[in-house]
């Protein structure tokens, strides 16, 4: 079916499906019950697999929307890039930009991220890029011209007025040169953007100016893993700290703990590289990845005095007891350069000259 049609038959249907969709009164997505509340009966004591959330944490919880997925053709290297649209969403969709980690260039490793933004009204856009044989800026190239070529394939059904972008790993090093790109010279997001980097690698092609030129209505955030010993923190660290005080920015770290099950025994959640990707613990990608992605969404979409309070109180919630999800307004690296594989003063990191974090 043409892609006109499947547009034109997804509003159609929207108009339907607008009636039974729950209202949310100041929010840009609507949430719905896709997941138990944490009770003490046998069937909703539940596996640890993010089926069940208990109820004394915040956590994200899915939106309405099903996934339509479409694959588009980037000439420049042959690889496929996915589209992912809500069905039957009314009119074009605000658009959140995907770059993956290192090798980890199947979209189906980030499944439970992209179908948990796409249900909650976003198109998503998954371009890989090449793991051997390519130099960095081949790769950043690869990445950003197959968020071109989505756009000129499957444009009417997204609203570039308002646009995300998402890295891991490698990827979150790339998301500011493609904020670049996205913000400033294509003129994206101009009524609401934000920018999310997860565990970022080395950021190449990425000044101190750069880093100032982006518009600043963009809302920056990153988050690290208390158990990374992949990537050193220091690099998120650099980044945000290298970020105007005066933009919206937002440090997150996400903590290992173990979450105890009504029915006795316990969920043990470890906050590693991995923790994006899927499969990987699925609950605590509920109760640290989803809660930050959302509240980033709903301020920069559609902000309200109600969508400011819940980003400015995400990671702040306190307790005595296990805190999934913490935000550092003065972050610091959390180990030593040595507990890294790839630590701050390696040869490869091409911002050690612009001071150290």
């Amino acid at each position: 079916m043409a892609l006109g049609r499947v547009i034109a038959r997804r509003v159609a249907q929207g108009v339907m499906l607008a009636a039974l969709l729950p209202l949310c009164a100041g929010c840009f997505f609507a949430a719905r019950q896709g997941v138990k509340a944490w009770r003490g009966d046998k069937a909703a004591a539940g596996p640890c697999d993010g089926t069940v959330l208990p109820p004394d944490l915040p956590a994200g919880a899915d939106g309405p929307y099903a996934l339509n997925q479409h694959t588009v053709a980037e000439t420049g290297t042959g690889r496929e890039v996915q589209v992912f649209l809500p069905a039957h969403a009314l009119g074009p969709s605000p658009v959140i930009l995907f770059a993956h980690g290192f090798g980890a260039d199947r979209w189906t490793l980030y499944e439970g991220l992209i179908r948990h933004l796409v249900s909650r009204g976003a198109v998503v856009v998954f371009a890989p890029y090449p793991t051997l044989g390519a130099t960095q800026d081949q790769r950043y190239g690869a990445v950003w011209n197959g968020f071109l070529a989505a756009v000129a394939a499957d444009g009417a059904a997204m609203d570039l007025t308002r646009v995300g972008l998402i890295g891991h790993s490698f990827g979150a090093g790339a998301v500011p040169f493609l904020a670049t790109r996205a913000f400033v010279d294509r003129g994206w997001g101009g009524r609401g953007g934000f920018i999310l980097m997860l565990a970022p690698w080395y950021s190449y092609a990425t000044s101190d100016t750069d880093l100032a030129g982006l518009p600043a209505a963009i809302i920056r955030a990153w988050q690290v893993y208390d158990r990374d010993t992949v990537n050193d923190q220091r690099m998120a660290v650099d980044l945000y700290t290298h970020t105007p005080a005066t933009a919206g920015r937002y440090f997150f770290q996400a903590n290992s703990g173990t979450v105890s099950r009504p029915q006795g025994g316990a969920c043990p959640l470890t906050a590693d590289h991995r923790t994006p990707v899927q499969g990987n613990s699925p609950l605590l990608q509920r109760l640290a990845v989803y809660p930050v992605v959302d509240a980033l969404a709903d301020q920069a979409f559609a902000p309200s005095p109600g969508t400011a309070a819940a980003l400015a109180a995400l990671g702040h919630q306190g307790g005595d007891g296990y805190r999934p999800l913490v935000r550092e307004d003065t972050p610091a690296p959390a180990q030593p350069q040595d507990a890294y594989r790839w630590p701050w003063t390696h040869p490869r990191n091409p911002r050690q000259g612009e001071g150290q974090p």
